[in-house]
């Protein structure tokens, strides 16, 4: 099930401007990751929206409003296609925010939920998301699209983030949690999950040791595949020779540069700026 642009873009992009990418905060380092292993020349400008962080128990529509106010910066940086990072921003942009967007844009939802129906033996899928994502029904919705007997079970994790953020991986704590939220998943026999954020592969270890014999679905893995065949077909891979990144966030503080130094191997300071954009109820 390859998976086109979310929109249709306007005009052939310059094949040299970078690639634009966002999430709420850390987690979109692991989209990063997976783009640079697959095209470690194209350069990207990434944004983490870490002043409001945690976006998982935030209005669905208040996080549209940043979503769609983190586009609008991304297009003035000149880049020539979007990868969404986060997985509820993912699930609240609509048909019509992006139909406004001039140049290709690709959201993690469509490409897990693809790649998990190809993975799954007895068509019972996990879904680990945050409770927004979990409210939007987005990866219920898309799975069943594709096959309406589908059974998806979703479990809500509001810790898994904030341990992420605080730089807490493993231990007593994590380790609690996660036996908590699989618990359903595992009570329907389910083959295959979803990890239903861009945080939650920073948890893997933890997770993965209670779910023997599951299949787990990244879906930055997938849309990084799904951009780079894109770049691939219309001639827009970046051929020259490797240009700097450029990273921004609301709120810089020292567990984004490590968790980024963890996931890029390099000291990202030199490469980053604080912007704070005109968001909606932003924090001071």
């Amino acid at each position: 099930m390859s998976a086109p642009p979310l929109n249709q873009p306007l005009s052939r992009p310059d094949p040299t401007l970078p690639v634009g990418m966002f999430d709420s905060g850390v987690g979109g380092f692991t989209v990063f990751r997976e783009l640079k292993k697959v095209l470690p020349n194209e350069p990207v400008v990434y944004y983490g929206d870490t002043a409001n962080i945690p976006y998982g128990d935030r209005d669905p529509q208040l996080i549209r409003k940043w979503a769609k106010n983190i586009l609008a910066f991304l297009l003035q940086k000149n880049v020539k296609a979007i990868a969404i990072a986060c997985n509820i921003s993912s699930s609240v942009l609509t048909a019509e925010d992006l139909a406004q967007v001039p140049v290709p844009v690709f959201g993690l939802v469509y490409n897990g939920a693809a790649a998990a129906l190809q993975a799954t033996k007895n068509s019972r899928i996990g879904v680990i998301a945050t409770a927004a994502t979990v409210e939007t029904g987005s990866y219920v919705r898309t799975i069943r699209s594709f096959n309406p007997r589908a059974e998806v079970t979703q479990s809500a994790c509001p810790k898994f983030v904030p341990f992420t953020e605080s730089g807490v991986f493993n231990g007593n704590e994590v380790d609690k949690a996660v036996r908590e939220y699989i618990a359903p998943l595992k009570e329907k026999g389910v083959d295959t999950v979803i990890y239903g954020c861009t945080h939650y592969p920073l948890l893997e270890q933890a997770i993965t040791k209670h779910l023997d014999g599951v299949q787990m679905i990244d879906p930055a893995v997938e849309i990084v595949e799904e951009l780079a065949a894109y770049l691939h077909t219309n001639d827009l891979l970046h051929s020259a020779t490797r240009q700097d990144d450029m990273i921004y966030a609301s709120d810089l503080n020292e567990h984004f540069f490590s968790t980024a130094e963890l996931f890029l191997n390099r000291d990202i300071r030199p490469l980053t700026q604080e912007v704070k954009l005109n968001l909606p109820e932003q924090k001071a």
